[in-house]
């Protein structure tokens, strides 16, 4: 009779250890699944403000690159003397732009209702500067290249269009994309340097554009 109790007891503790070990268990799951469900919801939210930061930063250069390229497209139709030279550089200073423009757009994951975006983007980039050529042939009579009022007007719109490429340059390219994007800081010190090669490989060009534009 004894061995009969000291049976039931044990089997008893072992029910209770069971249960117990049980109810661990389900708060070990419930902890993991609430630890996921966090991880998850953060990691959507740190998306979809990384989408929203390059968002911002492509209508930022977006606009100063059509606000520049409007005026851009003037210069050559109002001027009769150095018309070619200034074809010339303007179709490789569009086409140095427009590959950074490019690259930009295609670097987000435009969601499904988004697919058009980019390239509305890229017609409105295209059209500026053959809009604002047929708008300069049009005043070219009244508009003179060496006027006091033009070239008032020219310095103040390239001085805020250059404003905005600079912040963009150095504020979005430089400090976000080479400091804070997680690619660039686990690339190695190669692909670094490479990147800031290519970099001031494009400003020495632009630069030298520059020269003539």
């Amino acid at each position: 009779m004894v061995i009969r109790y000291a049976r039931f007891g044990q089997n008893d503790q072992r029910d209770i250890e069971n249960h117990i070990h049980s109810h661990l268990d389900d708060d070990e799951d419930t902890t993991t699944n609430e630890r996921n469900r966090v991880d998850t919801e953060m990691s959507e939210k740190t998306g979809i403000e990384g989408y929203m930061a390059q968002l911002t930063s492509i209508f930022i250069l977006e606009f100063g690159i059509v606000f520049h390229s409007v005026f851009i497209g003037l210069t050559p139709a109002v001027s009769s003397e150095e018309f070619t030279t200034l074809y010339i550089v303007i179709v490789f200073h569009q086409t140095f732009e427009g590959l950074g423009l490019g690259s930009r757009l295609a670097t987000p994951p435009w969601p499904q209702s988004k697919l058009l975006t980019p390239y509305i983007l890229g017609l409105v980039y295209r059209a500026s500067t053959p809009i604002a050529i047929a708008i300069g042939l049009g005043v070219r009579k009244t508009y003179p290249a060496t006027g006091r009022t033009t070239l008032i007007v020219n310095g103040v719109f390239d001085s805020i269009s250059g404003g905005i490429l600079v912040y963009v340059g150095l504020v979005e390219l430089m400090a976000h994309e080479f400091m804070f994007t997680p690619s660039m800081r686990r690339a190695p010190i190669q692909t670094v340097l490479a990147a800031l090669l290519l970099l001031s490989s494009g400003a020495a060009l632009m630069a030298l554009l520059g020269k003539w534009a």
